[in-house]
């Protein structure tokens, strides 16, 4: 078997034994599929207890539905701007 001292692909030289006999470094192993892709650890993070909106009663002197918005959209036209 074969031992390659610098990789096939960018030539540069090989330093561990398994990239020697396989003739690609780990980077141009990953690029060409020869190797798995190592799975990077993910930074564990703190959940954040998000809270909820006190719900905000109407003004007194509100008519009924006026605060409510309705689910029409509007776009804009040329007349509009």
């Amino acid at each position: 078997m074969t031992l390659w001292r610098e990789c096939r692909a960018c030539h540069r030289p090989l330093q561990s034994e398994a990239s020697q006999r396989l003739g690609y470094g780990p980077e141009c192993a990953e690029k060409h599929g020869l190797k798995p892709k190592t799975k990077r650890r993910r930074a564990t993070r703190l959940r954040v207890r998000r809270l909820k909106p006190a719900p905000v009663p109407p003004a007194p002197d509100a008519l009924p539905g006026q605060t409510e918005l309705s689910l029409f959209f509007h776009q804009p036209t040329l007349d509009s701007l």
